[in-house]
């Protein structure tokens, strides 16, 4: 499985200055866990959070439901609670929430999501 997380700049408009991640192991079909994922400021630390698009195999939306523990290459998972838009150009509000023995949101972060021009989302 070949990674790759291209940082990019988070000043713009976010659906043109977003961070890329291209991350087979996300895949909702990866079974196991690889070690911690998602440490580190470009998740959550001084810069409150950046615009983050999923693109190749690992998926390019995140799952709408729990996909269980040990899927996604961690031990625990996220997914995305909330309404995705379907205008381009608007932006909804949900949570990601986190599974972990046995709950489904034993935590949950308040997000924000935007559909943009190509058919794509980006997350916040």
């Amino acid at each position: 499985m070949t990674s790759s997380v291209i940082i990019g700049s988070q000043n713009g408009a976010p659906c043109l200055s977003y961070t890329t991640i291209n991350d087979p192991s996300r895949s909702v079909m990866q079974t196991g866990f690889f070690g911690p994922c998602d440490n580190g400021s470009l998740f959550y630390g001084s810069s409150d959070g950046a615009w983050i698009r999923f693109v190749g195999s690992g998926g390019t939306i995140m799952a709408s439901s729990s996909p269980g523990t040990k899927n996604c290459g961690g031990y625990i998972t996220g997914w995305f609670n909330g309404a995705l838009p379907t205008t381009l150009g608007t932006m909804f509000n949900g949570s990601v929430c986190l599974t972990a023995d046995g709950f489904e949101c034993v935590m949950d972060y308040e997000t924000s999501v935007i559909y943009c021009t190509g058919s794509f989302y980006v997350y916040f």
